[in-house]
């Protein structure tokens, strides 16, 4: 029988605390090239934003490899897979918005860019609470998680003004179905964001038990 290949030997084998923080990088990353590519249409950028979601799944299944080889893990297996699957759904979801922009050539609204900035702050908090996780200062984890939840009711609010704002408009049908789906996929992305948020709260209040 063929023997399975790991990703690490057990030495080295690295902190899934470091991928977690790996991954939050990435997605940081990610939508800070969205956010250029709004207003710079470059291959380059578009490119990036694709190999960003590549190092992500990278970094993913090298955790699962480690926590499923582990014969003792620091927290429930479930919880670290719940929380690894969240944040790369986000950066997932980042890839997709690249990808409409591209075959829609959409140019976003204005409402839009402030609710990508927005997710842009919350992400970055996100991976901030992440890299404080095991600091001195617990505080700070638990303040940089609520900033990355404290905008998803803002982004919540601007998707409904451009849902709203269609009644008025006098674009073509097809303009008019692609600006309300791409305000749904961002109110979607600020929503895993906040899921995100949701699962490394309670797996750190379940470490602390």
């Amino acid at each position: 029988m063929e023997k399975k290949q790991y990703f690490f030997t057990k030495k080295e084998r690295p902190d899934f605390y470091i991928m977690l923080q790996n991954q939050c990088h990435i997605t940081a990353q990610s939508i800070s090239l969205l956010l250029q590519f709004l207003s710079d249409r470059q291959e380059p950028l578009a490119e990036e934003i694709e190999q960003c979601e590549k190092r992500a799944d990278k970094v993913r299944r090298e955790l699962i490899d480690y926590v499923e080889n582990s014969f003792i893990t620091p927290l429930d297996r479930h919880d670290l897979f719940a929380v690894s699957r969240s944040i790369d759904d986000v950066t997932d979801k980042i890839k997709d918005l690249k990808d409409f922009l591209l075959f829609f050539t959409y140019e976003p609204t204005e409402k839009h860019v402030e609710m990508i900035r927005l997710i842009e702050q919350s992400i970055y908090s996100l991976c901030s609470a992440i890299n404080e996780w095991s600091g001195a200062n617990p505080d700070a984890f638990w303040e940089n998680l609520v900033k990355a939840k404290k905008n998803e009711n803002q982004i919540k609010r601007l998707y409904w003004e451009n849902i709203d704002s269609l009644e008025s408009t006098d674009l073509p049908l097809k303009d008019v179905i692609i600006m309300r789906e791409f305000s749904k996929d961002l109110n979607s992305l600020a929503n895993k964001i906040g899921k995100a948020a949701d699962r490394i709260s309670d797996m750190k209040i379940k470490s602390i038990k």
